[in-house]
């Protein structure tokens, strides 16, 4: 993971690195090879698409709109701790679309939807990742997804809600566009996905034990209900007494993914600053949804 700098001038410094680099990558691959290739995506880029496909407006216009929309439906469900996450790539991003809009530039000198679909999911896949490794969101389906669980589907998980958005956009497009569009879509899709996985679980290692000492009993039920539900991961908790004050609290252990820990660290900080919590790298972790520990070849 990214280190952190120990001055307030570096701390500035990496965060507007981090989201001037994620809004670059996630813009120009929209303007510069998604509209002249004729493709599309998931997401709010596909729901801007389709908007610019009856409507002859500013794709940067519509796309800002959206975000302003979802950053006030956050606020209003979710708190200004949601907004916190999404407020600057929500204001960066479309200004970056603005900007590339009046540059008459085509990444592709000729149309070729295939390569276009890896470049997009290449792209977007660094804008996501770089962004998630620095703590911030562009406040797109991942954050619909999170009001929609936390108001209606309480049931489901944060990730298959938005998989259902964005599969529900990609198939809206298969009918305003055609179906290869579509397909080549899901092959966007799933490149970013790697890449994002490529760009988050790399750092550490394939798995790691994040300990969480909670300040209070109630914080500690709250961190337990997101790890289960949200993230998907099991949690083990035991008592631990600290010598000095002989205080003894709940020590949460969950084994995750360094991108899972990424969304756990995020939420912990939202709902408890004074929480008490380390990482540890594992070589390797054997067990019910990790790695069978009769294989051979694990190690």
């Amino acid at each position: 993971m990214l280190r952190s700098p120990k001055t307030k001038a570096g701390r500035f410094l990496r965060e507007t690195l981090i989201v001037l680099t994620s809004a670059f990558f996630g813009s120009s691959v929209q303007i510069f090879v998604m509209i002249p290739n004729g493709m599309t995506s998931g997401g709010i880029p596909g729901v801007t698409r389709l908007i610019t496909h009856f409507f002859p407006v500013s794709y940067s216009l519509v796309y800002y709109a959206q975000s302003m929309i979802i950053l006030l439906i956050a606020y209003f469900a979710m708190g200004i701790g949601e907004v916190k996450r999404i407020v600057a790539l929500g204001f960066t991003y479309p200004i970056m679309l603005f900007i590339f809009e009046h540059i008459d530039y085509e990444f592709l000198k000729s149309p070729d939807p295939l390569l276009a679909s890896l470049l997009i999911g290449l792209f977007y896949g660094l804008a996501t990742g770089i962004g998630y490794i620095g703590g911030y969101s562009s406040g797109g389906t991942d954050t619909i997804s999170r009001v929609l669980k936390q108001k209606v589907f309480n049931h489901l998980r944060t990730g298959d809600i938005q998989m259902a958005i964005d599969i529900t956009i990609i198939a809206v497009s298969a009918l305003v566009f055609d179906t290869n569009i579509a397909m080549y879509a899901i092959i966007n899709a799933i490149v970013a996905a790697k890449v994002i996985s490529i760009i988050t679980v790399g750092y550490g290692g394939k798995f790691i034990q994040f300990d969480i000492i909670p300040s209070a009993k109630e914080k500690g039920e709250l961190i337990t209900e997101y790890v289960l539900h949200d993230v998907n991961r099991a949690v083990t908790s035991h008592v631990s007494r600290g010598e000095y004050t002989k205080d003894e609290r709940r020590t949460l252990s969950i084994i995750c993914t360094p991108a899972e820990s990424i969304k756990i660290k995020k939420y912990v900080a939202e709902i408890d600053p004074d929480a008490f919590a380390t990482i540890m790298s594992l070589t390797n972790v054997w067990g019910k949804r990790f790695q069978n520990i009769q294989e051979a070849d694990n190690t």
